[in-house]
């Protein structure tokens, strides 16, 4: 899952959005890292 995310972050950054919505995971487990990886990606 965190590997599909990180390759569909870039793809999002190489459209040049303006705009990108996402709903966070529950925050357990890998839950976690994905939702770490979101918020930093949110800066």
């Amino acid at each position: 899952a965190a590997s599909r995310l990180f390759s569909a972050l870039r793809w999002f950054d190489r459209q040049q959005l303006t705009y990108l919505l996402a709903e966070p995971v529950p925050d357990t487990g890998l839950g976690q890292a994905i939702n770490d990886r979101l918020r930093r990606a949110a800066t």
